[in-house]
């Protein structure tokens, strides 16, 4: 497989690891009219979201299935997760019981083995992030996976809440804004985001509405909806089916969507074998032989 094919794997595989980490959004009880739930202003939303965050010093999930559809191939894997709140997060992938690659995020690093093609990436968040025209760090996937999407606990912080507008929509409580994705240019080549968006056929700085519904009892994520008119790129998410992890609640299925005019995602995710308990840690070891991927 060329070198090429193989960051867009790698890329791929982040994203999803990303996406499962969106599983920390939970809810009990779904309101079913709007007469019980009362208007509540954007920000007080918000710390009812922070004040209920998922709260963990260590997580495990063994047992994660994935279906995946992308209107050409459908195919099925499966992966686990172990987490190391504000240290470390480790996505193994498996297929047919068969090791096929382990991510290791970090605060400074993202580290790839790919057992599949003998080679291995190693590198900080920029690279990645000019590639997704978005702006992806460890305290963004760390935050997401304790639900601390939103913090209300800096003066910066507090001036984007602002952006958010909150109402309600079919029983849910909805947080709305129309922002710019922009990307860390920090650590970055000179041309290497203009490249990226140029393979992608990406306009930059293109408005993006971003909708989240929010469960009015419980005051978890159920669903987040992402329209980028310009660049005509859709996301969906929803999470359903959910179980007790501790004393608190985690879905044991994530459903998302994206279109756009190049590309179709349909990954369904069933999770389970959860766990709060400390893992015995794996070190990222690169067996003998195997090449290193570069991005020049």
């Amino acid at each position: 497989m060329s070198r090429i094919t193989s960051k867009k794997n790698i890329v791929f595989v982040l994203v999803g690891a990303i996406l499962l980490g969106l599983s920390s959004c939970k809810t009990t009880r779904l309101a079913t009219t709007t007469s019980v739930v009362k208007p509540m202003s954007a920000n007080k939303l918000i710390r009812n979201i922070e004040n209920n965050a998922f709260d963990y010093k260590h997580l495990s999930i063994k047992k994660i299935n994935c279906q995946f559809d992308n209107g050409k191939t459908k195919t099925s894997f499966r992966a686990s997760i172990l987490a190391k709140k504000d240290k470390q997060i480790i996505v193994m992938l498996t297929k047919l019981n068969i090791p096929v690659g382990r991510i290791w995020l970090t605060p400074d690093s993202v580290k790839f083995i790919n057992y599949i093609e003998n080679n291995y990436f190693l590198d900080d968040y920029s690279y990645l992030s000019s590639l997704l025209d978005m702006d992806l760090d460890f305290e963004t996937v760390n935050s997401i996976i304790s639900n601390s999407i939103f913090s209300v606990r800096d003066e910066k912080r507090d001036k984007d809440n602002r952006e958010y507008e909150a109402r309600i929509d079919s029983g849910m409580y909805m947080l709305e804004s129309v922002k710019k994705l922009k990307v860390k240019r920090v650590g970055q080549k000179p041309g290497e985001r203009k490249q990226a968006r140029k393979a992608h056929k990406i306009i930059a700085d293109a408005p993006v509405r971003q909708s989240i519904y929010i469960d009015p009892v419980s005051y978890k994520l159920r669903k987040i909806e992402m329209r980028d008119a310009v660049n005509s790129r859709n996301l969906n998410i929803d999470f359903s089916d959910y179980t007790m992890v501790g004393k608190q609640l985690y879905p044991g299925e994530i459903s998302l969507h994206f279109v756009s005019p190049e590309s179709y995602v349909q990954l369904k995710i069933k999770l389970g074998g959860f766990s709060m308990e400390e893992e015995k840690e794996l070190r990222f070891k690169v067996p003998e032989k195997y090449s290193r991927i570069n991005h020049d």
